[in-house]
């Protein structure tokens, strides 16, 4: 009997640790999502801007990440590090991908009907 009330009590307390912890480095999930949109958009405009030359597209890259980190009050490790984690879970970085184009699409829509 004591056995069992054992196993019992140590099945109890395994299903109520959580199993994953989210680590602390990472930025949350929404703003990741838009600070993502961002840096797609202004990859974006660097392919653009590279046929005006190469050094100049790629200081206007590097200055438009500073502004995207700065804006958000992020670092580029903090940033870089929760491409990292999401890219270990590839379920919850498509479901970002999927977030961040429906943003896309609104957005386009917007601008279509000005």
């Amino acid at each position: 009997m004591k056995i069992n009330l054992l196993i019992l009590f140590c099945l109890s307390i395994s299903c109520c640790t959580p199993t994953a912890q989210f680590p602390k480095n990472i930025i949350t999930k929404d703003l990741f999502t838009t600070v993502l949109k961002e840096v797609h958009l202004a990859e974006a405009t660097y392919e653009l801007n590279k046929s005006k030359g190469m050094e100049h597209a790629q200081n206007i890259l590097a200055i438009s990440y500073s502004e995207i980190y700065k804006l958000h009050n992020i670092k580029k490790e903090d940033f870089t590090n929760t491409l990292s984690y999401y890219a270990n879970y590839p379920e919850e970085l498509e479901i970002i991908y999927s977030e961040l184009l429906k943003g896309l699409i609104e957005e386009q829509a917007t601008l279509n009907l000005q």
